[in-house]
C-alpha cells in the first residue's frame, strides 16, 4: 500500500511536522474535501485532529462520571 505524507504547520506555535497517511483513499479524500470547502489540507487536518482529541476527552469524562 502506498504511503502518503502531508506536512502540517501549526500557525500558533509555528511547529511543523509530517503526518504519514497509510491509506491512499484517506489522502485523496482529504484533498477532495479541502478543494470542496476551499480550505487548505493542513487546516482540514488540524480541524480533524482537534475534533478527535475533543471526542476522546468527552469519552474520558463520561468514564469518570462527568456530565455536560
Amino acid at each position: 500500500m502506498g504511503e502518503k505524507y502531508v506536512d502540517i504547520k501549526n500557525s500558533n506555535s509555528m511547529e511543523k511536522f509530517t503526518v504519514q497517511l497509510m491509506d491512499p483513499l484517506l489522502y485523496d479524500k482529504l484533498y477532495i474535501l479541502a478543494a470542496e470547502y476551499s480550505i487548505s489540507v493542513e487546516t482540514l487536518i488540524n480541524i480533524a485532529i482537534k475534533r478527535f482529541i475533543e471526542d476522546i476527552d468527552f469519552v474520558r469524562s463520561l468514564r469518570v462520571g462527568k456530565t455536560i
